[in-house]
């Protein structure tokens, strides 16, 4: 089997390498991180602390030559990648053959949105709003000036819907038609002007209960991979991290603010340990509701990403809060991006709500290959149980590197064609395989 290494948004081959990015980061100071503890039987109360005693890894070293991280050696962790927004019928088909009551939102129709300056390019972070005979939704624009609408998701009807996008102290409006992939171009009479320094946000929502053990120690690995290199590309990226349980556990989240010292970040996180748990789902609408609310996300960001990690699927009883449909809602609200990684066998459910964020937010869903994060990991799955059962071929390769690499991808979008749309009017993996594209939304 090939495996299909997706980068970029150009034609790529069946096997295409990857360029390295020269570097720079600028530092801040670190806060301590927050925790959320429960009430028993009842929803999460806010609350303030520290890490306390919990145990961490030696201060690591800038080394006095290169001034990189002497970071413990880390353990790879490998892990598969598929864009259902690459392979969107594909999607669409394997959705209708999940568990009735686990699909909560119907995407079941998609239209693109596309922002773009007199000169062509794309403007990232421009709000849009959608209506339509009834109903309306807000999306802001990812770093290639495109936004994902799914008018049904969201309510909205009739046969043409309104967008009008707000940025550049400028207003535009354009018609979406009643097109399947129908894509709707707003251009803004005016350059369009980004930061000198390109910014980068970047957030992790960790499962880390006790049935996580193993592959919390090589997640703190691959965090420590990612600061590390992130740390000299030529760009201000911040990392900040949630951790979550489940109610009944003494802190449901603990919530460790954005940081650009990511040297010290990776340190603070060496003292995650797996403990608590109990019944198969976990709290993780909290976790998530709390990185997109606890967390002080840049409005200039040019990307704003999430990496979901976890090996159960959220409560779906809990009634008291947000669920996953709801924040990923949010989510799309703000040009946030949630990528979603599948450990240590998730179940079906768990499947069905990870694909659906990912897909939703224009981001793409991993899961750890099995063994990939160590003897006893017996992994998210594989392209069959994963994928849908349909994919034979996916991304691979260490996670710290596919997560490194969504970051390149971001920056990389930010000078692309913004009409190159992958999965646009077909699935990419019905392709010839040197005419594919890859979703750098």
């Amino acid at each position: 089997m090939h495996s299909l290494l997706l980068v970029g948004t150009t034609l790529i081959a069946c096997k295409a390498s990857k360029g390295d990015m020269s570097a720079a980061h600028s530092r801040e100071g670190y806060s301590a991180p927050m925790t959320d503890s429960a009430k028993p039987g009842g929803a999460a109360m806010a609350g303030s602390a520290s890490t306390g005693a919990a145990p961490v890894a030696p201060d690591p070293r800038p080394d006095s030559e290169s001034g990189a991280m002497n970071a413990p050696v880390h353990r790879d962790v490998r892990a598969g990648e598929w864009d259902d927004n690459a392979n969107y019928r594909d999607y669409v088909r394997w959705l209708k053959e999940t568990p009735r009551g686990v699909a909560r939102l119907d995407v079941s129709d998609r239209r693109f949105l596309v922002v773009k300056d007199r000169d062509g390019k794309g403007v990232p972070n421009c709000s849009i709003t959608v209506t339509g005979a009834k109903g309306s939704a807000s999306v802001v624009t990812m770093a290639s000036g495109r936004a994902l609408v799914f008018p049904r998701a969201y309510g909205l009807t009739g046969d043409k819907l309104t967008a009008t996008a707000s940025c550049m102290q400028a207003q535009v409006s354009a018609q979406i038609g009643s097109t399947l992939d129908g894509v709707a171009e707003l251009v803004i009479d005016s350059s369009r002007v980004l930061p000198t320094r390109r910014t980068i946000d970047l957030a992790f929502v960790l499962d880390t209960t006790g049935s996580m053990s193993e592959e919390i120690d090589a997640v703190k690995s691959t965090i420590r991979a990612v600061a590390d290199k992130l740390s000299s590309d030529q760009t201000s990226v911040r990392i900040g991290l949630v951790e979550y349980k489940d109610r009944g556990d003494e802190n449901v989240t603990r919530t460790f603010p954005f940081s650009s010292n990511l040297v010290e970040f990776s340190t603070s996180v060496d003292g995650l340990v797996a403990s608590g748990g109990g019944d198969t789902p976990e709290d993780m609408h909290s976790g998530l509701n709390a990185a997109l609310d606890k967390l002080e996300w840049r409005k200039d960001a040019v990307a704003r990403l999430v990496v979901v990690i976890a090996d159960a699927p959220p409560h779906l009883d809990y009634q008291d809060q947000q669920d996953y449909a709801d924040v990923a809602r949010r989510a799309a609200s703000r040009g946030i991006k949630l990528y979603t990684v599948s450990a240590s066998g998730m179940d079906e459910t768990g499947q069905v709500v990870m694909r659906q964020m990912a897909q939703f937010t224009g981001a793409s869903n991993l899961f750890v290959l099995r063994g990939g994060a160590g003897p006893q990991s017996v992994g998210g799955g594989d392209p069959e149980s994963s994928c849908g059962g349909t994919q034979g071929q996916y991304a691979s390769g260490n996670l710290d590197q596919l997560v490194i690499n969504k970051v390149r991808q971001e920056l990389a979008s930010l000078d692309a064609d913004p009409m190159r749309i992958a999965g646009l009017d077909k699935d990419e993996n019905a392709k010839p395989c040197n005419q594919r594209l890859v979703v750098a939304n």
